[in-house]
């Protein structure tokens, strides 16, 4: 399972089709435009999923930290990945 996500300072469409990542059959849920945080007219931050996860939420959230709007999101695992079936790391702690 995979998510990548960030300032990719270029569309989706330019990401899935014209770059190394076209090869992970990564998804790109729409997302409001974040770009400029004062006025935000282009969308340049995103969250790819691969598609064996489920974006239940995805919000652009109006609190300006950076030249970008901040995205809040909220990913659904799949039913094999909950409870204690999750991998624990060697030493046996989660933090």
């Amino acid at each position: 399972h995979q998510v990548l996500m960030g300032d990719m300072n270029t569309h989706a469409n330019d990401l899935l089709e014209h770059s190394p990542l076209r090869d992970l059959g990564l998804l790109a849920p729409q997302i409001e435009a974040t770009f400029p945080s004062w006025r935000p007219q282009r969308c340049l931050d995103h969250i790819l999923l691969s598609p064996t996860l489920t974006l239940e939420r995805v919000q652009v959230l109006a609190h300006p930290i950076s030249d970008h709007l901040p995205v809040a999101v909220e990913i659904r695992l799949p039913a094999s990945l909950h409870g204690d079936s999750l991998p624990v790391p060697s030493g046996g702690n989660l933090a």
